[in-house]
């Protein structure tokens, strides 16, 4: 996917999710989902995974090559990054640390919402400091795929808004 397309698919992907979960009543945004994680715990946790990662992408780019090298493997395309997710998944690995979602006190729709677009568009624009070539070039960690080139983990958020928003989804 080029860097255009690969951006958009991104925006279209969490612009979606942010009007379609608007449009739900606070009580339904809050309610858990089942067992499962309630709509705002989902959104709390996709903006707590781009938060850390816009933290990344923010280091100068030699930063990052110093800190990672190179992938010493060929490039995954979308859905090589989505196999090895789903199989990290199938081994039972769930969100740690930072990337559980703990709602603040009195957390409102709004505000959660807002939060959650306001940081993706930063991951989005950081999309514009990249070649074609160094985004396939220059590797960032990722907490349970290891190590992904820049391409890799934006396929990776596309997919990781997906995967939510398919569970959200199911549950209302």
């Amino acid at each position: 996917m080029t860097k255009s397309a690969l951006k958009d698919a991104l925006q279209n992907s969490f612009n979606g999710l942010a009007q379609q979960t608007h449009s739900l009543t606070e009580q339904q945004f809050f309610a858990p989902i089942g067992e499962k994680w309630s709509v705002a715990e989902n959104i709390l946790h996709l903006t707590q995974s781009v938060k850390a990662l816009n933290q990344g992408l923010a280091l100068p780019k030699q930063v990052l090559v110093q800190q990672f090298g190179t992938i010493e493997r060929p490039a995954f395309d979308y859905d090589g990054v989505v196999a090895a997710y789903l199989a990290v998944l199938s081994t039972g690995a769930v969100a740690k640390g930072i990337y559980v979602p703990t709602l603040p006190e009195n957390p409102s729709k709004e505000m959660l919402l807002e939060s959650f677009v306001k940081h993706h568009n930063i991951l989005a624009g950081f999309l514009d400091d990249w070649s074609e070539q160094e985004l396939d070039e220059i590797c960032i960690r990722h907490p349970v795929l290891k190590l992904l080139t820049i391409r890799e983990i934006y396929y990776f958020m596309h997919y990781h808004i997906e995967h939510h928003k398919k569970a959200i989804m199911k549950g209302l």
